[in-house]
């Protein structure tokens, strides 16, 4: 079988080729950069809508802090940041100082490095966990149900959107702790 490589390709191929990829990568970055910014558009909305001024879903992190107090969780703000640096202490004692790359994730041993594996799984349940009741609480708080907050979970994009732009109505009264 022959090895197709772009030198088997005439000058008008491979420019024919670079231009396709070229527009790919475009078009991709622009979806990004759009998806991007109409989450930050639904975020500004939905602070406006709890009471606070929406410039600050601006500043990363405080618009974490604000959101889960949004919805009574800021000490859980804490303690995720608490988990995060556990985890990355724990990797960096394992031997990964900044978290893995392909080739270690295709080559990773748990029975080799126990202290990585202990803290990516406990990570990844504590961040779904701690997800999962952020946005039923979400959903709760602007006055929807179980099934809104399935669609949170899911398709982020499109409720977090139908969230700031609907009728929804932030009502802290909704969560009783």
């Amino acid at each position: 079988m022959e090895n197709l490589t772009l030198t088997n390709y005439s000058p008008a191929g491979a420019a024919f080729l670079g231009g396709m990829f070229g527009s790919f990568l475009i078009t991709i970055t622009v979806c990004v950069i759009v998806l991007y910014l109409l989450y930050i558009i639904a975020y500004w909305k939905i602070l406006v809508k709890a009471g606070e001024k929406g410039w600050k879903t601006l500043i990363p992190f405080y618009n974490v802090y604000l959101m889960l107090k949004i919805v009574k969780m800021k000490s859980w703000f804490w303690y995720l940041i608490c988990m995060f640096i556990c985890a990355e202490i724990m990797m960096f004692a394992d031997g990964y100082p900044y978290g893995l790359n392909a080739q270690q994730i295709a080559t990773f041993n748990p029975m080799v490095h126990p202290m990585t594996a202990i803290a990516l799984v406990g990570i990844s349940i504590i961040y779904l966990t701690a997800n999962i009741i952020y946005v039923y609480r979400t959903s709760k708080v602007f006055g929807h149900g179980p099934l809104f907050a399935v669609g949170l979970f899911f398709f982020p994009y499109i409720f977090w959107l139908i969230l700031a732009f609907g009728k929804s109505d932030y009502d802290k009264k909704r969560l009783k702790s």
